[in-house]
This record gives structure tokens, sequence and C-alpha cells, in this order.
């Protein structure tokens, strides 16, 4: 052997003393650096040579610490052994001296001693500092961000104000809908806050029109009086729901008259007040104040009473034609009233406008019709308009006709049994089995119940009245008081609109001069058709609904005959009450599951009503 192999032999070994035993670390004997018996130790490290020589020399074994002199001595009698420089132990490259390219001796100086790490250990412990290292990174980062700090503060865990979850598409955050962390919106500047104030304007509706126009030469619509005693157990609420207007007939009277001859055309005014005094009767009659007793007398206009059937006409309203062909209005069409003789027809929108045009032109009435903000109150005022000026029916198209015309109210029970409104012979001739068409004539007008609450407290969350008459089917003789009393109603809810439209425009300027901003923005949002609990005037049930048709027809009643709505609960036959006869549930609405209600096959019900809302398509 060369000297520069056996140095070079040397240098391995010395170099690679301190991981020797990583050579091994397959093998079930542990390396020792003494060693007794030379060739024992060859034959062993052959062996386990050969089964590291495929993990590239890199050793997992473990060593245990040794003194560095005891180390050096065992290199020194590996050096003398004569049958070792045959053969090299494993290198460490970390150990190892560049010599390659430094040209430097590859063995370390023994005199230099350095500190024996395992390389187990050493990768250990770089795995560890790398660890840490990548911590350190994340600790830094999110502490930036506020997150990582939050997890040490004093309430002991992670601030809520820094967790935002993730909005994800088609995921709805939040309660109702609503982010719980609305995103921060930009600051206007000052310029453009005045700008945007300046856009506040109220609702526009009424403010061209003037109430004291509308009013000249019409009395106030009167409040009711107080009521002290309540006439169900419902109390005053329900008492002082409906709106009674006058009290006594001839104030009743006179306002009607006026009304009639100050909002329409002269020769329908003359109508009107005719059939106001042949229903009502003249103040100027001796026994005007009595109490009425009938007997027919010759109809036409100026004068006189003529049944509710006396015009056969059925009149429908809707938007357009489209359904002109359902089976709803077949059956007014063509069905049993066609077979009577009654005649047909539906008004759109447009013919609407070109009756009101053709019939009401120069009249104030004309005007509040112009500028009614709402199709759903132009498709109540013409139903109210087309009974009072023409007579006979008017229903929905959503509603079924189910028996003949000509059996509508027949049979009727007599409120009070005719007492206080009949003469005592025609009180003895009903005693007689006599029919009550033939001795006072047939009635004017036929209505039908709609809601009849009983004792329910939550009845106003479903209907405006606690007793309730049907608005989808009406029926009149022409020149009737009920349905001019239903217009009054619907001018005066008009005129008080026009005013609160003005109270507001001022309002909201007063805010605003005020620098209350944000009570001006509210309350110029509030519109004419909100009711009034949301600072609405009237609300559109109240200004055009079932509600002024049932106050109409119970004003009628009360100032003629004395009747008070609680006359009428639990009502389950038809009622004549003088020229009108009032209709239990069932007959114009059977099917409803309230109110006694039957179903529409029973005797007493007349018409179907299928709640389509067909007057919902009115809105624009």
């Amino acid at each position: 052997m060369s000297s520069s192999s056996a140095s070079s032999s040397s240098t391995s070994r010395r170099s690679s003393s301190d991981h020797s035993a990583s050579a091994f670390s397959n093998s079930s004997t542990v390396f020792s650096p003494t060693i007794s018996n030379s060739q024992t130790f060859k034959s062993n490290h052959s062996r386990n040579s050969s089964r590291t020589s495929g993990f590239g020399g890199f050793a997992k074994a473990f060593i245990h610490d040794n003194k560095h002199e005891d180390l050096e001595e065992n290199e020194k009698n590996l050096d003398d052994d004569p049958l070792l420089p045959q053969y090299q132990l494993p290198r460490s490259p970390s150990l190892d001296q560049v010599s390659s390219f430094t040209h430097l001796p590859t063995k370390l100086p023994l005199s230099l001693p350095h500190p024996h790490i395992g390389l187990r250990r050493r990768r250990l412990l770089s795995q560890v500092l790398g660890v840490l290292g990548i911590l350190t990174f994340v600790g830094w980062w999110m502490g930036e961000n506020g997150y990582m700090r939050n997890v040490f503060n004093d309430g002991g865990g992670i601030s809520s104000e820094y967790v935002q979850d993730p909005k994800l598409p088609g995921v709805i955050i939040g309660f109702n809908g609503h982010d719980l962390l609305e995103e921060t919106k930009a600051e206007l500047s000052h310029a453009e806050k005045m700008a945007s104030l300046a856009q506040i304007r109220p609702q526009e509706w009424g403010l061209g029109l003037s109430t004291e126009h509308f009013l000249a030469g019409l009395r106030q619509f009167p409040e009711n009086p107080p009521i002290t005693t309540a006439l169900s157990v419902l109390g005053t609420f329900a008492d002082n729901i409906y709106l009674l207007g006058p009290l006594e007939k001839r104030d009743y009277f006179y306002q009607m008259r006026e009304f009639a001859n100050e909002v329409f055309p002269k020769g329908i005014a003359e109508g009107l007040v005719g059939g106001l005094i042949g229903y009502i009767g003249h103040p100027d009659q001796p026994d005007f104040d009595a109490a009425y007793a009938y007997a027919e007398q010759p109809g036409g206009a100026g004068g006189g009473r003529q049944s509710w059937d006396s015009t056969k006409h059925i009149w429908q309203t809707d938007k357009d034609t489209k359904k002109k062909g359902s089976q709803e209005v077949g059956s007014w069409k063509d069905g049993k009233a066609f077979d009577e003789g009654w005649e047909w027809d539906l008004l759109t929108d447009s013919d609407a406008d070109k009756y009101v045009n053709r019939r009401l032109a120069g009249s104030r009435f004309k005007e509040i019709w112009d500028n009614l903000p709402s199709g759903i109150l132009r498709s109540d005022t013409l139903r109210y308009l087309l009974v009072l000026l023409e007579g006979g029916i008017y229903t929905d198209t959503d509603t079924t006709l189910l028996k003949s015309p000509s059996e509508w109210g027949n049979n009727p029970k007599l409120f009070k049994g005719g007492q206080g409104w009949l003469t005592e012979d025609q009180l003895e001739r009903i005693s007689n089995g006599e029919n009550i068409d033939d001795i006072i004539g047939r009635p004017s007008v036929i209505v039908g119940l709609e809601a009849d609450v009983g004792d329910r407290e939550d009845w106003f969350d479903w209907w405006p009245r606690p007793l309730q008459i049907v608005q989808w089917t009406i029926t009149s003789a022409p020149n009737h008081p009920i349905a001019l009393n239903a217009l009054l109603r619907i001018y005066h809810s008009t005129v008080k609109a026009i005013e609160w439209s003005h109270s507001v425009a001022h309002s909201v300027n007063v805010l605003k001069d005020q620098g209350r901003y944000e009570d001006a923005k509210k309350l110029a949002e509030v519109g004419v058709l909100n009711e009034p609990k949301n600072g609405g005037p009237v609300g559109v049930m109240a200004w055009t609904g079932p509600g002024v048709w049932t106050d109409a027809v119970l004003s009628y009643l009360r100032v003629k005959y004395g009747l008070v709505w609680t006359d009428l609960k639990n009502l389950r036959v038809p009622m004549r009450i003088g020229d009108v006869v009032v209709l239990p549930v069932t007959g114009f609405s059977p099917g409803v599951g309230n109110f006694g209600a039957q179903m529409n096959t029973h005797p007493q019900a007349m018409v179907e009503h299928k709640f389509a809302g067909s007057w919902k398509e009115k809105e624009n």
C-alpha cells in the first residue's frame, strides 16, 4: 500500500470517526470505535456496509457520546492495525475537507477538538429550527393583521371584532338576509351631502289641487259623537270604527242634496235629488220626521222608488278584456241571468275613462276622478257610479253566479218584525200571510254580509269593520241614496288626502330649514296611499273599499230605520229593512269557512267569490 493511499485511508477513518456508527444504522451490531478483534470487525463491517450503501452513506443509528481523547486513542490504534488500511470507513460529507477545489489536506488535525453531535440529532435540530422559523414568520404576519395579537389579549381569547365570515356566492349571511358586518361606505363630501339633501322632495300628488275649490258650497263631513256605552263585547272601538255621518234624517238629506247639486252635472243632479226625496222624503213634508210608512210610488227620474232589478243590466270592470271568456264571466254573460233578460257589459280602464268623460264632463266629481292616485281607487269608485247612475248589478270578474237574480233575497224575515217602520195596516196584512213585496214593493237595494267577527279581539287585523258588507257584488236601483252616500265619502276622503299632501309638503320644508334632514327625508317617503298607522291620510280600504260601502249602507239604515250594526249580527237568513234586503254571509260569500257561511250548494248561496284579487291588477 502506498503512502498516499495509506494517508488517504487514514484521513478517511479520522474524518468519519465521529459518525462511524451511522454507517451501520440498519445493523443489529452497534459499532464501537474500540476494536478488540480486527478480523471480526472487518467481517461485520462488510455486511453492514453493504446494507447501508443503498442509503447514500447516510446513517440513522444512534451513537453514544464519548470523550474526545478516547476517540483519538481508538483512531490511532486503528491506524496501526495492518488489516485496516485496505478498508476505508464511510466518510461524513459534513466533516470532509473540500480538498477537491482547495488542495488542502484531507485529514483534520487531531489537535482541534470539536463537539460530537450525531447525524440524527443534527437533523432533528435543523427541523426544530425550521419549524420555529416558520411559526415566527406566521405569527409576525398574523400579528400585523390584528388577529394574532388578540389570541394573547387580556380577554383571554380572540376578539370577535376581527372575525368576519367570508361572503360566499349564493349564501345568505346574517339575520334576515342582511350582513352582520356592513360594508363601510365612503363618506360623502360636504358638497355631495348638500346636493343629496337638496333632492328631498315630498310626494307630489295633490299639491296642485285646492281643498277650497272642492269644498266650496259643501258642509264638512261630521265626526262621530262620543260613545259612552259599547254596543257589543268588542267595546267602543268597534262602534267608533263606523263613520256614521249625520245621525238625523234632516241633516242627512241636506248634506246629500248639497253634494248632488254642487258636485255633479245639473242633469244628473236633478235625478239624484229626486231619488233622495223619493227614498228619504222632503223636510218640508209634515210627516218627514215621523216613522216613514211605505206605499209603492211611481218610478222614473226625478222621484219615486224603483226596485233593484228595474234596470236589468250587469256591470263588470277590468283592466282589459282578457277575462271576457272566463268561466266566471260566462256565468253572468250567458247563464241564468241571460235567461232572465239581463244585459251584460264589461268596461275596461279605457272604457271607464270614456264613460266618466261622457257622463260627468265639467263637474267637480270628474276632477276627483281624474286625480285619484291609484287604479284601485278608480275601480271602486266606478262600481258605485255605475249602480248610482245606471242601476242593476255590479260584480267582480272573479265571481260566479250560482242562482238566478230573481231568487235573491226571497222570503226574508223583517227587521224588528216590522215594528216602527210599517203601519198597523201593513203589519196586519203581514200577519195574514201576505208577501212583503206585495205590501211595500220589491226592495231597491240588495247587499250581502262579508264578515261577522263575533267576539274576536283581533278582527281589525283582518277586516276594516267587525260587521262588514260585501263590495264585490252590489245591487241598486238608480239614484238611490246609499250609492250617492258612498261617493260622498270618497269625495271627502280625497279632499282629506289633498289637505294631507299640502301639510306634509309644508312640514318637509320646515324640517329642511331647521337642518333636520333625516326627519325630512323620512316624512317625504310617506305616500298618500299609506295607511294612517303608517303616516298616510286615509288608506285604500277606508278611501274607497268595503269600509266605505259598509258605512254608506249602515248610515242610511240608521237615519231611516234606527238600525245599528249589531242588529245584523248572527244573520242566517235574508233580512228586510224597508227598501233594503241584507243577505247572510252565505248569500254572496259561501264556503269561506267563517261566520257561519255554508257551502256554495246551500239554498242561501247566490254568488260565489273566488278571491282572485283582480282589483290588485289595477294598482298602476
